[in-house]
This record gives structure tokens, sequence and C-alpha cells, in this order.
């Protein structure tokens, strides 16, 4: 393994530990949103239907592998503790994608320093502990090395590596859907590298390109058809209001969280970046960065909406950032190379001085991003749930239906300690409701902070009755006047401080005859191919090892064909990108 690798994966796993163990994601946005959905899966792992939130919706809406291995684990640790081990796990490994997907760009050597440098990198911390988006992260990690097995198989035409290729795609998709739409760029990226830097035509590329493409499509669609079936029955929601939409040019905040926050120290390195992106050999990364960059300024230009069409309204823009900063690393690995060679003509000792401070303003940067929920808080204080959950299980409360008002993403927390369900959750992409879906807010929770965000609850509490919504827990009392205006009750204070509040007149909910039946083909599918796809990946990649350790030649699943000079040649591995 290369050294410098090796210091990056220990640089990770000792800079990452006291962010998780410290918990700061528990005031991340959706890191209690993806401990709910693995919390469904320890409980009933087989069922499509989860009845505790929208009253009721489909986990088919949301691939499951990273929710499945959090599940498994939490059998004997718990939610939160799996939850934090599996994070551990993918953030420590990130180097290691980094470290293979730059070789596909730069050499090992700056492919080495570009894996060091992500260790530390700002907009990883910004997802993992302010965001909360591990599968998001899971996602990248198995798309950067699908990437290299891909880049492996298309200079030398090997089988393992192109069905570990297809595998790692396959992977992808059961942990992320949103990564999927970074996949397409980084294909053609890895496929025009090749073509501009490799030693066979294109058409023997292009070739094995299409192979792979049609396979790993395949895959794709195999391995989670659920989804895509679910997906067929979707029709576009009102658009909710996102800052990465908004013009970061204009938007301060919005430009501080999701540009500042994610690129850090790094945009130093841009102009060199694009400046170095004109030579031949970086032409393909330079593009790929690029087209990630313009994307992740989301409604500064109009990139995503030529590209995505209406649907540019319903993504968010931060995953494009992340995947930008990814494919400026190997940039960085170029520019710590040629700083060590400017550098060592002055003074022996300038480097690791130079490098060593290099390291620690990143580190900074990135801490501060893993931290910036800590130290400006985006979510409302941690409330303590017991009361609620006491008040809930008394009797048959738990019959009806609640709401909660101000706990913010701690909805998802107090859910997975109740059995009793709501029409709000945290997960809008999946709600069925006509009033949430034509509603333009996200959260019910959260209207407060929503720009008109209290008038547009009128619509949806004024069917709340009929959706057997009983109970209000409010935690910010300028929710009062609108549960009083719809004929809500006050009751009393929880010993939290959480006001309850009854709509008194509201019935019993039906029994949801979704929750209980049985769900077929589909849910065993569900719940056994993503974790196979994931073994098998595992397994092949142990296999490659095994076979590149022996020395094993080459096996190709395209046709090729060699000339008399290439045959007379001796074999150079200089051709494969180090």
């Amino acid at each position: 393994m290369n050294r410098r690798l090796r210091l990056a994966l220990a640089l990770a796993m000792a800079a990452q530990w006291p962010l998780i163990a410290g918990a700061v994601y528990r005031m991340s946005y959706d890191a209690h949103v993806h401990m709910f959905f693995a919390d469904h899966y320890r409980r009933n792992w087989w069922s499509l239907w989860e009845p505790r939130w929208y009253g009721g919706f489909s986990v088919a809406s949301y691939p499951p592998l990273a929710h499945q291995l959090i599940a498994l684990l939490a059998f004997p640790l718990g939610i939160e503790l799996a939850w934090a081990v599996v994070l551990w796990l993918v953030l420590a490994s990130m180097p290691g994608g980094v470290y293979a997907f730059s070789r596909i760009f730069v050499g090992s050597r700056a492919a080495g320093y570009a894996a060091i440098a992500s260790a530390v990198l700002p907009s990883v911390y910004l997802a993992a502990h302010t965001f909360g988006q591990l599968p998001t992260l899971a996602g990248l990690l198995a798309a950067l090395w699908g990437l290299a097995a891909l880049n492996a198989y298309l200079h030398r035409g090997r089988l393992i590596d192109f069905v570990l290729a297809v595998a790692l795609m396959a992977v992808v998709a059961a942990t992320h859907h949103a990564t999927l739409l970074f996949v397409p760029f980084g294909v053609l990226a890895v496929g025009a590298q090749a073509a501009l830097t490799g030693g066979h035509t294109w058409r023997r590329y292009l070739l094995r390109l299409a192979l792979f493409s049609l396979a790993a499509l395949a895959a794709i669609v195999a391995v989670i058809w659920p989804f895509w079936e679910w997906g067929l029955g979707q029709a576009m929601q009102t658009p909710i209001d996102h800052p990465t939409r908004h013009n970061l040019l204009s938007d301060v905040s919005a430009q501080g969280l999701f540009f500042w926050a994610i690129y850090g120290p790094l945009v130093l390195i841009v102009p060199w970046a694009v400046r170095m992106s004109l030579r031949r050999k970086r032409l393909a990364l330079g593009m790929l960065f690029a087209v990630m960059f313009t994307l992740g300024l989301g409604g500064t230009t109009p990139l995503p909406g030529w590209l995505f069409g209406s649907g540019w309204a319903w993504l968010t823009y931060d995953r494009f950032a992340l995947w930008a900063s990814v494919a400026l690393v190997p940039f960085v690995g170029l520019a710590a190379i040629a700083a060590q060679r400017a550098l060592q003509r002055l003074a022996s000792h300038a480097w690791p001085v130079a490098h060593g401070a290099a390291l620690m303003v990143l580190a900074i940067a990135a801490f501060i991003s893993a931290l910036l929920a800590t130290l400006v808080p985006m979510q409302p204080a941690s409330l303590d749930m017991q009361p609620i959950v006491a008040f809930l299980s008394e009797g048959d409360r738990a019959q009806w239906r609640y709401l909660t008002f101000g706990f913010g993403d701690q909805l998802a927390r107090l859910s997975m300690l109740t059995e009793a369900t709501t029409i709000d959750g945290s997960y809008h992409t999946a709600r069925e409701l006509p009033e949430l879906r034509a509603s333009g807010i996200g959260q019910i929770d959260t209207a407060y902070w929503l720009p008109g965000g209290l008038q547009a609850l009128d619509p949806i509490l004024a069917r709340a009755r009929e959706r057997g919504v009983r109970w209000g827990f409010v935690n910010r009392r300028i929710y009062g006047r609108v549960l009083a205006r719809h004929g809500w009750v006050r009751l009393i204070t929880l010993p939290n401080g959480v006001d309850v509040w009854e709509n008194p007149d509201a019935p019993r909910p039906p029994p949801d005859v979704r929750a209980v039946r049985e769900n077929g083909l589909d849910g065993v599918w569900w719940g056994t191919l993503p974790l196979a796809a994931l073994a098998t990946t595992v397994g092949l990649a142990a296999v490659r090892q095994h076979l590149v350790r022996s020395g094993f030649g080459r096996i190709s699943v395209a046709p090729k064909q060699k000339s008399a000079a290439s045959l007379a040649a001796p074999h150079r591995s200089s051709q494969y990108p180090r």
C-alpha cells in the first residue's frame, strides 16, 4: 500500500473519531432521519410499508443498503451506536476511494497527496456531521471505487475488473439514488481520460465503455427494482424552497453554508486547476470538475435548469459541490508536488513545514464545517422525549395521530421511541397526502422557519381532524395561535417545557391495511438483493486483489486486435495510469 495512502487512512480514522464519539451528528439535519429508516428494518426487515410517517409511506422510496447495514449492527449495538460505527467506517475509508479515483488522472504520488487532503476535506466533514448524509458519502465511496475498476477494465480488458465495476455501480444504486446523477459524468470522464492518454484506439475504449454501460444499467435497475417501480407512479410535488437553489452571489447565508463551508481554503487551488485542465492529460478531470462545480452553484447559473428541466427545482445542489470538491483533490495532489519541488530548492526543511501548515489549515476548515451546527445552531435545542413518549403511552392515546411543532429534525428521534403515528415526516419525497404534496413546505414541524410557512399550515390543519390527528406537541408557542384558530385546545405543559394541544373531535384513524399486508416478492427482493450486491462486491474485490498479486494475465470480455508492433513490443505498465 502506498505510504501516503496509509498516512491518509490513519489521519482520517484519528480525525473523525472525536467528532463521532462526541455525537456531533445529533445536531445535524438528517442523521436521525436515516436512523429512523434503519429502525424500520430493525423492526420489520421484509416490509416495504412504514406506518409511522405521513399516515404511512413506502420505504422503497429510498435505497436501503446503508440503512440495512445500520439495522444489522443495531441488533447487538442499538441504532445510534450502529450509526456511529457505520459512519466511522465510511469516513475512515474515504481516502482509499479518493486515492483510487485520483490515480485514474494523476500518478500514484499525486494521488497519495490527494488522499491525505481528503482525510481533512471540508465538504466531507460538512456532509457527515452538519448534514448527516451518511448514504450520500457511502454512495460516493462506492462510486469512486467503481470508476477506478472501470478504468482498469478500459485499459486492460480483464473480466474481473469488468464484473467488479458493474457490481460497484449496483452498490451505488443500492446505497443512494442521487449519487447516480454523478455516475454518468464520472464514467464519461474516465472514458475520455482513457481515450486521450491510453495506448489503444478510441474504438476499443468505446466498445468496452458501451459493454460496461449496458451491464451497469441492468445491474442498477435490477438491484433496487422496487424503487424504480415506486418512482414510475410518482408525480412532481410543489417544489420546497432550498437555499442551494438560490443565487449564491446575492444570498450570503446560502453562500457561507453551501460554498465556503464546502470548499474552504481549496478555493485557492481552483484557478491553478483550471490552468492545468487545459493540458491534454488533465482535460477529462478538468471538465468533470467544471461541470460539478457549476452545478454545485445551484440557482446561481442556468445550467441545472438546462440539464434537469423542471426537475431542477426538486434537487438540492450541495451534493454536486461535494462531488466537485472530490474532483478537485487530484489537482491538490499535483499542486503539492509542484510546491514540494519549488520549496526544496529554497531549503531542505521548507517543504515539511509548508506541508504541515497547509494540512493544518485544511483540518481547521474541516472541523469548522463539521461543527457548524454546534457553532451556529441550526436546530432547536435538544429535547427530552420521555415525557412525550409517556404521554402517548398512557391509555389508548397512541391510537390517534400526533403532530410536533418546533422540534426540527428531532421529530425523527421521537418517531423511533413511540408506536404512535403522524402525518408529518422528514423524507418529503415519499409523502402521499395531497395537502402535503401541494403545500410547498417541508416538515409541518418546521413551518415557522420557512417563507410563508405558518400560513401554509392552514390547508393542512383544516384536514387534520379527518386524518385522525388528535395530539399536538408545541415547542415554539407561536404555533399556538394557528392551532387555536383551527379549534385545538391547550391541555398541559409537560416537564420538558413542551405544550400539549388537543384536537378534541378527531376520530380514531382506521386500521392501515397496507401496514400489515404481505409484500411478496418485492419485500423479499428489497431485503435481500442490496446486501447480496455488497457481499458479491466484497468477494470480487478480494478475488481481484489475489489475482493481481499472483500476476494474473488478461481476460477480456471485449474483442481486441493487436498490431504486429504491439505484439513485438514488451508490455509497458506505464500505459496504465498509476
